[in-house]
Formats: structure tokens, sequence, C-alpha cells
């Protein structure tokens, strides 16, 4: 009986292109670091800046999932396609938001203006987390993600071929990552903390794609798992600042990524926490959320420019939030949407024809049954 309903299960799992959950997750993930930055220091010691590494787990279980599904569906990877798609997606968005970040402080000449000039060169290629601090200083996660992008895709495409051979790539890169970490290597452009996340949630996708290893998330995603795990991440943020005293601040991460990671299947599965979070607010937040960490800087300037004597407290946060959320709507519907669709259509044009003609085959009925291809992920994940 198990066995039949996991079969079931996991074939319900590879027939869902959206997620609701995850784009929950997204919105806490990013009012999180909205209130270390703007909420003052109840928000610090309590370790808002953690919502970063959850939006780094779920970098690493869509990607991954997105480029597992391809795979079975035409029997290879288009990395062509998979980098379009990517970069469509996120860069028309970034450069917009970082010009409007220039201009702002090329007019004000002040303090800012000398350090985006120094760290132009490293936000214009990606090697965001090498440049010094400056206003765009928030986006050294999407140099971490990028890299990820790059080195990741090609061995999935060149190794991911069957389960053993995707979870020995995913043992290696965990092992290096173990390596510099324990070897303590000062390595400016590779710290192993922040590659943590996005590996566990690749490593999480690879689990769930396979029929035999989704089984052994059973547990995971049950009602009991998912709010057990939730309780442990509350109970991370809360005593944050113990935590970084008593086994250090990546030792914390590295159990909260953990946690995160684990609590994916129980977010996916039909619990009590997925429909928490699966509430349309929340949706409507998670899907602008690459926007908002992206406009932060922006709204800030124009909330204190509304309100010159304020500070940061919850009153602030809630306010800059707010604004926030409106320009990433604008940033969303108008640049984010428009750009993602287009990518799509460049990226189907520039697959390999026999490629895209066995994933149009995998899609058709054999002998009066569908075949049971996992179809792609929905556009905008």
């Amino acid at each position: 009986m198990h066995a039949a309903g996991s079969t079931a299960e996991h074939q319900a799992f590879l027939n869902t292109r959206f997620f609701p959950a995850l784009d929950g997750l997204r919105a806490i993930s990013v009012f999180l670091v909205f209130g270390a930055h703007f909420g003052g220091v109840i928000w610090i010691t309590r370790a808002g800046w953690l919502g970063v590494h959850a939006f780094f787990v779920l970098s690493g279980f869509l990607i991954t999932t997105l480029l597992l599904r391809e795979r079975s569906a035409t029997g290879s990877v288009s990395l062509k396609a998979f980098y379009i798609r990517r970069s469509t997606r996120l860069l028309p968005v970034y450069y917009l938001v970082f010009l409007v970040v220039l201009g702002m402080n090329y007019a004000a000449q002040g303090v800012g203006w000398e350090q985006l000039k120094q760290a132009t060169p490293y936000y214009l290629v990606f090697l965001n987390e090498l440049a010094n601090f400056s206003p765009f200083g928030m986006t050294w996660t999407l140099g971490v993600e990028w890299k990820y992008y790059a080195v990741w895709s090609v061995l999935l495409a060149m190794f991911g071929a069957t389960m053993a051979s995707r979870f020995t790539v995913a043992a290696v890169c965990l092992a290096v990552l173990a390596a510099v970490w324990v070897g303590r290597l000062d390595l400016a452009w590779f710290a192993p903390v922040n590659y943590l996340g996005v590996l566990l949630g690749s490593v999480m996708a690879i689990v769930m794609h396979s029929p035999s290893t989704y089984a052994w998330l059973r547990w995971l995603r049950t009602n009991a798992a998912a709010a057990i795990i939730v309780i442990a991440l509350f109970f991370v943020h809360r005593r944050a600042s113990g935590l970084t005293a008593s086994i250090g601040e990546h030792q914390m991460v590295a159990i909260y990524v953990v946690l995160v990671a684990l609590l994916l299947p129980g977010l996916i599965a039909p619990t009590f926490v997925g429909r928490v979070l699966s509430m349309n607010f929340l949706g409507f937040i998670g899907r602008r959320s690459y926007s908002l960490y992206l406009v932060q800087y922006v709204a800030w300037t124009l909330f204190v420019a509304a309100f010159p004597n304020v500070m940061v407290s919850h009153l602030a946060l809630v306010g800059n939030f707010a604004l926030a959320l409106v320009l990433s709507e604008f940033l969303y519907r108008w640049v984010e949407k428009p750009m993602t669709r287009v990518g799509h259509r460049w990226a189907e044009a520039a697959r390999p024809a026999a490629q895209a003609a066995r994933g149009a085959a995998a899609a058709t009925a054999v002998d009066g049954v569908v075949a049971s291809t996992p179809p792609p992920l929905r556009a905008d994940s």
C-alpha cells in the first residue's frame, strides 16, 4: 500500500508545473531580508539575513528540477537554451535597477557614488561578492547564484544521465565544499557556506525526481514533519545570537539550510504548512521577490526622502516593504514577465532540432496512453 501510494504521489509531483508553497517561502524569506536591513537591531539579532540562504536552497531545487525534467523529456540538456532562459529571466531587471541606482547616486554625488564607481566592474560581470560595500551591495547573492548556474548546469548536463551519476556529482561537490571549509581556505570568490544551501536544494531535487528515492521522503511529506521543521527554523531565528556565539555563524547557516531543504517535500505535499504558504497574498509577494530584493535600496531612498526623520524600525520596515512591493509590481509586470516569455521563445528556437523532436514526442499519446514524461516548470519558476 505504501509503495503504491508513494508511486502515485511521485507521479503527481512529476506532473506539477508550479509549486505555490515555494512562492510563499520566497515571500517570507524576502521579508526576513528586509527586516535585517530596515527593521532595526531586533531583526539583526534574529538573523533575518538567513532569508538569503533560504533563497539559495530554493534556487538549487528549482533549477535542478528544471534540468532533470528536461533530460527526462528530451534525453539531454540544452545548455544554450538553459542560459537563454536564465539570462532573459534575470538580467533585464538586474541591469535596469542597477542603472537606476547608479543614476540616483550620481545625482547625489555622495559617498555612494564613489563606492559604486569602484564596485561597478564587479557588478557588470556578476562578481558582486568581490566588490566593496556599496548601495547595490545586497546583490552579492546574485554573484553566488550565477556561478552556480555556470558550473552546476554543466556538470548535470555532462554527468547527470543516471541517478547514480547525479548523486556522484553532488557528493563530489559536497566534498569540495567540505574540504575548503575544513581547510579554512580564505577564498574571497568561493565561500563554502554560501554554496551549501544551493547544493542541498539540488540534492533534494535529485532525490525527489526518481521514484525509488522519492519514497525515502515519506515521513517528510507529513504534517508532523513539516510542523517540526518550521518550529526548528523558528528556534534558529529566535536563538540566532546564542547559536552564533556557541557554534559559530557558518555552522548555524549550515543547520538552517539543511532544515530548509528538509522542509521542501512537506511544502510540495498537501500539508497544513504547505497550504498556509500557498495563500494568495504570499504567492503574490513571492512571485515578485526577485524584483523586491533588487529595489530595496531604491525604495528606501524614496521612503527617506518622503519621511526625512525616519529611523530603522518595525514601522519603517513595513512602509519600505510596501513601497518596494509597488515598485516590484511594475518591474514584474512590465519587465520580468515579458522578458521571461521572450526568453522561452528564444530558448525553444535555440534548442537542437533532434532534442525538440524528442520533447514533442514525449508529450504525445502512445497507444492511446499519454507518456508520463515530467512537464517543465512554469516559466517564472
